[in-house]
């Protein structure tokens, strides 16, 4: 299911690079920096954690050593290079696929061993179709391998209280709770599942408890060490890029999250209640309550506890922060199927499972569409090119990006600078960035293009807070403009939700055209 899409927005001639504005850093640092074959591992880049990038640099030149991924020519052309990262970006995303798929299969498992098969089953279907992590498990990203991180150490720590050799059990969770957070530090929380495990064994001396539990965070830290060795052999910058994310994570990120209440809120509505599903985290908070009383079950409850805490007294709020928690709670939904309750709850509690699945079902379709069917941003750029005239002059509010028309080829470098230079190069259209600053409406009133081109991404935070910029902006282009077109792709089963969360907009944000009246 996870395959389908996964050729989402990937780079070509006209575009060189893909819709999502993360994947393009995490390649060059996963495959043109590091190469453990040849005994490069340090990315430079420690803003996540390194194992993902080892995965996908292992995984993409060994097939590029077999010859399934071509090689660059000697002086290769902007779109040989852009046909290179279409191919990466493919491959890595079917690794990424995979792990999505792997966590469902670890949740099952591990939801069986408390509730039984039938539970494990619904557990698993409930990651399977979890909207989310479908749409994100074609992402070039660390998401979903930190989740799948966090499902093994849960599936260790379950298998604790009824394994034979609970020590070997426990240092696994350990490992795995340090994988998680060589790819996402705060993951690394998922320690805590094991070691309430432990904590919870009937009849050990605390003594052993105690060694245990040390050896346990010895595991978790070398293994963190060794999957993440920026912290010993690149110190310096490590620690600057890790002590920025926890800044940026602390102070917001723009407008995205500016007045949007308390995080704790926000992460339940919009963000799991859209990508979970609202019935999924009412079936699944009912599961919890009805067979949540097993020992077995503590650790991972508190562990992803303590992860949403944290979470939620932070600044930023995206969604894929969230993922963590989806194992606890597809564990839910199957509890549910399978808890002990009454006779006469059992038909409403199983519909209620069912319809969580049905409906999460339905999101993961309809976000798959929108993965499938043109983009807007390709629908307007097609658009212009075969509409408007040589030389048309047309705006943007800001510095072209990812969210923006793909009007000339470099619209998605890093560099703002770069994309500001290549824009003003463009031959076919005169591009005008109306920034820096953005939301100028004195360079729109010096310049007036003929045409400006708007992008949700752009305008949603700046008009849900009411910026005096943006107002001023758009005062004078209603004044000014009249609206020519607008472009979208909707999810066709769903429609738009206004508070969609900023990750899912990825797949579908609206453009607008605006043509300047006459005199």
């Amino acid at each position: 299911m996870r395959l389908v899409g996964v050729a989402w927005s990937l780079p070509n001639a006209a575009r060189h690079y893909s819709y999502h504005p993360d994947e393009w850093l995490i390649l060059l640092a996963s495959y043109f920096v590091i190469n453990p074959y040849a005994g490069e591992f340090l990315p430079g880049f420690y803003n996540y954690g390194t194992l993902p990038m080892y995965l996908w640099s292992v995984w993409l030149h060994w097939l590029s050593a077999v010859g399934v991924i071509d090689r660059l020519p000697e002086n290769a052309t902007p779109a040989q290079v852009a046909e290179l990262r279409a191919q990466l970006y493919l491959w890595a995303r079917v690794l990424v696929a995979l792990m999505g798929a792997g966590a469902a299969v670890a949740v099952g498992r591990t939801a069986a061993m408390v509730a039984g098969v039938r539970a494990g089953v619904i557990a698993a279907l409930a990651m399977a179709f979890a909207p989310a992590l479908v749409v994100h498990s074609r992402f070039m990203t660390v998401d979903v391998p930190t989740m799948l991180f966090v499902a093994l150490a849960f599936h260790q720590a379950v298998a604790l209280h009824s394994s034979s050799r609970p020590m070997r059990t426990l240092l696994w969770g350990a490992f795995w709770a340090g994988c998680a957070a060589g790819s996402k530090y705060n993951a690394g929380l998922a320690l805590i599942a094991p070691l309430v495990g432990l904590w919870l064994l009937p009849n050990l001396p605390p003594a052993k408890r105690l060694a245990s539990s040390a050896a346990a965070a010895g595991v978790a830290g070398l293994t963190f060490l060794i999957v993440c060795p920026g912290v010993w052999a690149d110190s310096a910058r490590f620690w600057a890029h890790f002590w920025y994310e926890v800044r940026h994570v602390g102070q917001g990120h723009g407008e995205i999250f500016t007045d949007t209440g308390l995080g704790w809120l926000y992460h339940l509505t919009p963000n799991l209640s859209t990508g979970f599903g609202a019935l999924g985290l009412i079936a699944s908070a009912i599961g919890w309550a009805w067979h949540g009383r097993s020992r077995a079950l503590w650790g991972v409850l508190l562990a992803s506890l303590a992860y949403y805490l944290l979470i939620g007294a932070a600044e930023v709020r995206f969604l894929r922060y969230t993922f963590p928690l989806f194992p606890m709670l597809a564990m839910g939904v199957g509890l549910l199927w399978a808890g002990q309750k009454p006779p006469a709850y059992a038909l409403p509690t199983r519909a209620l499972a069912t319809l969580a699945l049905g409906w999460q079902a339905v999101s993961a379709l309809s976000l798959t569409r929108c993965m499938l069917h043109p983009d807007a941003r390709d629908q307007a750029a097609q658009w212009a090119q075969a509409t408007l005239p040589q030389g048309a002059r047309i705006g943007f509010p800001t510095v072209p990006w990812f969210y923006t028309p793909p009007l000339f080829p470099e619209i998605g470098a890093l560099s703002w600078q770069e994309r500001l230079q290549a824009a003003q190069g463009a031959t076919r259209f005169q591009l005008i960035p109306l920034a820096p600053p953005e939301w100028n409406a004195d360079a729109l009133r010096a310049t007036m293009p003929e045409y400006l081109i708007i992008s949700e991404f752009e305008s949603r935070d700046v008009a849900r807070i009411e910026r005096a910029d943006y107002k001023a902006f758009m005062q004078l282009v209603n004044e000014r403009y009249t609206l020519l077109r607008v472009f979208e792709n909707e999810p066709p089963l769903l429609g738009r939700r206004e508070h969609m969360p900023h990750d899912l907009l990825y797949i579908c944000p609206k453009v607008w055209v605006y043509r300047l009246r006459e005199p």
